[in-house]
């Protein structure tokens, strides 16, 4: 038996391993100057709800922003990044049933971040400055940054996440464990574990890396591009 293609390939899997502590080289060229708007629709037994994300690029870098609503919810988040998907400031406004309204902005510095967040109508703010040496991924940034990632089987990722329930900095892991066929388009499984648990996206591996369809299976909550 020929054990040397065997060897490389632990060779090459050994070294994606390896490569997942260091910040990888992301993919940000294909983001356009007119903005990509992609539609979900998702499904869960808390309600049926729409799921919406915008990326573009500005003459300053990168902008996303991503809305939600489901019965008795609404969030959205805006965040602006570097080229680089370092970020720069992000802010995120939450309603529930009409009774609460959380708020919360953030703010990045070379060796810093300050998150803000406040309360309504409890009039509660909580706020902290805490420091980032290396790349902090916002909250604002986790859909669009599996898109920019060097996706292939065995892949590995870990980075330090903003929580911004706890205002503290929590970790990220990213693991590519498939490849699987999503409405005729190849793609990438990617199982993804941020403040919220675990999700698994379906990524298709060409064009602009689309996210076509995202399970949540601490809630059930099952969500699809519109097509």
């Amino acid at each position: 038996m020929n054990i040397r293609p065997l060897l490389y390939l632990s060779l090459g899997l050994y070294a994606t391993v390896l490569r997942a502590g260091e910040n990888p080289r992301f993919d940000t060229a294909w983001i356009p100057a007119k903005p990509e708007v992609l539609t979900y629709r998702s499904t869960a037994k808390q309600g049926d709800g729409l799921y919406q994300v915008a990326v573009s690029r500005t003459s300053d870098g990168i902008e996303a922003c991503l809305n939600i609503i489901t019965p008795g919810f609404t969030k959205s988040v805006w965040g602006r990044m570097t080229d680089a998907m370092r970020p720069r400031e992000s802010k995120s406004r939450i309603m529930v049933r009409d009774q609460i309204t959380m708020t919360t902005d953030c703010s990045y510095g070379q060796e810093s971040l300050h998150i803000a967040t406040a309360m309504q109508p409890y009039n509660q703010v909580a706020e902290r400055t805490l420091s980032s040496h290396d790349l902090v991924v916002d909250f604002a940034q986790i859909p669009l940054l599996l898109r920019t990632l060097p996706l292939q089987p065995g892949a590995e990722f870990k980075f330090t996440s903003l929580d911004p329930r706890s205002n503290s900095l929590v970790p990220l892991r990213i693991s590519v464990v498939a490849t699987e066929t999503m409405h005729g388009t190849e793609c990438y499984k990617v199982e993804n574990h941020d403040f919220e648990g675990q999700s698994m996206y379906w990524i298709e591996q060409g064009g602009h890396h689309r996210v076509l369809r995202i399970e949540q299976p601490e809630t059930g909550r099952v969500t699809e591009m519109i097509q």
